[in-house]
């Protein structure tokens, strides 16, 4: 396996040094601007969960909009946790903001414990979608908004190559994620699309 091969593969769980880099990279550029197109489609707000937290970026800044309670982090990375932790010191300290290392098919959750639900560049990754996203819908609260925000339409040319090189790497299309989410009880399904970028977001309300 070459060195690239290698860093890319650390988007699933990232690891070791390769893994602090991707990290560190995925709080800015690209995946900044990826989040922001993202959070223009559905209203963040109450207590939030990123799942899948990387960095811990898009945490920092769910943290600064109006109407958010608190931020909670969760991720199976350790290095993610510890990248996440580093971040958001301060909002932790001051118990606005909590990380923790979790499998989406076991949250360490109460049910409807969160408002809102995050999944940024993650999905891809999940086992057995289908069942964590009913893990997700345990843990939100009645009305709450899930919304998973992808840079891959499923059938993009540079995600399909990436999905042959990173091991247990997995496209999903918005149909695709629309009857997924319709499988695990949400409602209220709704799809988007960038004109010329090959970003998704769908998102799901718990009934």
């Amino acid at each position: 396996m070459s060195i690239s091969q290698k860093f890319y593969c650390n988007a699933k769980r990232p690891t070791g040094f390769m893994g602090k880099m991707m990290v560190k990279g995925m709080n800015g550029g690209a995946h900044e601007r990826l989040a922001k197109w993202g959070h223009s489609h559905f209203k963040v707000e109450g207590d939030v969960l990123d799942i899948g937290c990387g960095g811990g970026g898009n945490i920092e800044r769910m943290l600064l909009m109006s109407g958010v309670k608190t931020v909670t982090g969760a991720d199976y990375s350790e290095v993610s946790v510890a990248e996440s932790t580093k971040l958001n010191k301060v909002s932790i300290d001051h118990g606005h903001c909590r990380i923790v290392r979790a499998d989406v098919r076991e949250l360490p959750f109460e049910d409807s414990s969160f408002d809102t639900v995050t999944a940024f560049e993650t999905v891809y990754f999940w086992p057995e979608i289908g069942e964590s996203f009913k893990e997700v819908l345990r843990v939100m609260r009645p009305g709450g908004v899930f919304a998973i925000t992808n840079e891959s339409t499923g059938k993009d040319e540079a995600s399909v190559k990436y999905s042959k090189i990173i091991d247990g790497m997995n496209l999903y299309t918005p149909e695709d994620l629309k009857g997924l989410l319709e499988g695990a009880g949400f409602s209220e399904v709704r799809t988007y699309a960038d004109d010329k970028k090959p970003w998704i977001c769908v998102t799901g309300r718990k009934p």
